[in-house]
């Protein structure tokens, strides 16, 4: 089951079989068994489709706590204030840039 955005104010729940694959060489370890992946639809270890979870994302971002839970509930997506502020916590920080020239400050000497 794959929850999706909504379409005209109503809930989309994608039902969809994929194929569970097997590997049987000794250099696959502890993994064993694999699931097939739709490119576009589904992500590892998500119920939500890619542009769901963009759509949650920004909105904790945005508005964090209540405030994107209340968004998402009027968006037909409905998570918790803790969820959105969970989803908000795996969200990955932008990587900050490399200043490329450095001033001294007069007033600091």
């Amino acid at each position: 089951m794959l929850v999706d955005v909504a379409v005209g104010g109503r809930p989309v729940v994608i039902g969809l079989s994929v194929r569970r694959l097997f590997c049987d060489s000794p250099s696959c370890g502890r993994r064993r068994t694999f699931a097939e992946q739709v490119e576009g639809l589904t992500v590892r270890y998500q119920r939500r489709s890619p542009l769901l979870q963009h759509l949650v994302e920004m909105a904790g971002v945005l508005l964090a706590g209540r405030g994107g839970s209340r968004l998402l509930h009027n968006l037909k997506a409905p998570l918790s204030r803790t969820g959105v502020l969970f989803h908000l916590m795996r969200m990955q920080l932008p990587s900050a840039a490399t200043p490329r020239v450095v001033g001294v400050d007069d007033f600091a000497l």
